[in-house]
């Protein structure tokens, strides 16, 4: 550590804050131009790389704002405390969120990077108690980076870049299966689309239809109600004041852990409980892949379990009645959501019950088909937790090495 040295943030470049004097619901002029507008939400979401943005400014927007450019860091300071990213294209951003422009040749913007995610949680500390629970520029002046040369920088940088890139890279193929599980299934179950006997699009090719209370569907396929086809299961937690109900080896879900993992496989939870919490509660074991979905608060979140869990009483457990049509029942409970969300919306909470499920209405298709889509969709699904196993386990190893390497505990040498 002899030849790593200490400075303040703005020591090794330009550090300030976004600029924004007006905001969105006040100044509908200054939206829907070319300059992206990027918002602390776009910064939590994102893992390193900020790729994507919702929102522009236009030429009056950009006037009382200021374009930063390509490759600057940015830190949120309010609402979401000191989460960080990197812009991959220029961008405006408000005043809750400082910008820094590393000097080249004092500091590499990928080093800078893992050493803010070094110091996130002493960051975050250091928001508590002040006026707002927020950070500013004055923060990083009451805090010193060892940093080695350039040229370490970068070789440290590297490693942790490696890690994120094969990161990102099972992200976006996962997304791009769920892509196609949704769009095979509305292929199939939406457009009737499925393969005849003659291996031809049914609908398309003449296959007959026959009226029922939710339109023309294909000949042999039914309407009923959500209980015929799905086993609803209820969740519970056990008293907070018991000690011995908590820390076991059972995960037990709570929303949070559902919005946190929305639409995807769910490997963790926050909070775990022990046999005992279980038998003293209406907590219970749900069956690896069931589809979990969040009935209090953030309406109609969802994501399936990866193993036996158990969920709070704010979320409902949904099984198919036959073990068989798992991914199925998936799907089809993935294109229910939105009628689910309708049905919350306006209540004095939010909330959606048992009888809100229910009492929809779902279409059954024949039994083979069910099958046939479950033999070409399993595979989808088996490639999507594996990814999931994988992030998992590089994340740890990126984890485990960030302090080490960040501190020069452990050098890339060695």
């Amino acid at each position: 550590m002899s030849e790593w040295k200490e400075y303040y943030l703005s020591e090794l470049g330009a550090l300030s804050r976004g600029k924004s004097k007006h905001r969105p619901r006040w100044s509908e002029h200054l939206y829907g131009g070319k300059y992206p507008f990027i918002q602390t939400g776009e910064i939590t979401a994102v893992n390193k790389y900020i790729d994507k943005y919702s929102q522009t400014y236009s030429e009056a927007g950009l006037a009382q704002s200021k374009l930063w450019e390509k490759g600057t860091l940015c830190i949120t300071i309010a609402a979401n405390i000191a989460e960080i990213a990197i812009l991959k294209f220029p961008a405006c951003f408000p005043d809750s969120i400082l910008g820094f422009v590393p000097d080249k040749e004092k500091a590499n913007l990928d080093f800078t990077f893992y050493t803010l995610k070094h110091f996130q949680s002493r960051l975050k500390q250091l928001a508590i108690g002040s006026v707002q629970d927020n950070i500013n520029v004055g923060t990083f002046l009451n805090i010193k980076f060892g940093v080695p040369s350039v040229a370490e920088q970068k070789q440290i940088a590297d490693v942790l870049s490696c890690l994120d890139a094969k990161i990102e890279n099972l992200r976006r193929q996962n997304e791009t299966l769920e892509a196609i599980a949704q769009t095979l299934f509305k292929h199939w179950f939406i457009d009737f689309e499925f393969p005849d006997a003659d291996g031809k699009p049914y609908k398309s090719s003449g296959g007959e239809m026959v009226d029922s209370a939710i339109g023309d569907i294909p000949e042999g396929w039914r309407v009923e109600k959500f209980s015929s086809f799905f086993a609803l299961l209820n969740g519970g937690t056990p008293k907070t004041s018991i000690p011995e109900y908590w820390g076991g080896n059972i995960k037990w879900l709570s929303v949070k852990d559902i919005t946190q993992n929305h639409n995807q496989f769910i490997l963790d939870t926050e909070k775990t409980i022990t046999d005992k919490g279980v038998q003293k509660s209406a907590a219970k074991l749900l069956p690896k892949y069931t589809t979990v979905v969040s009935a209090r608060g953030t309406v109609g979140s969802y994501c399936l379990l990866s193993e036996e869990m158990a969920i709070s009483q704010s979320i409902f457990g949904v099984y198919p009645k036959s073990g068989s049509q798992i991914f199925f029942a998936h799907l089809l409970m993935s294109s229910l959501i939105q009628i689910l969300k309708t049905q919350a919306y306006g209540s004095v909470f939010d909330t959606v019950t048992a009888s809100t499920f229910n009492e929809l209405n779902i279409l059954i298709p024949k039994l083979n088909i069910i099958k046939d889509f479950e033999v070409k969709i399993v595979s989808v699904f088996d490639k999507q937790l594996l990814n999931k196993y994988q992030i998992q386990t590089l994340t740890k190893i990126r984890d485990a090495l960030l302090p080490k390497l960040m501190s020069g505990q452990l050098r890339i040498e060695e």
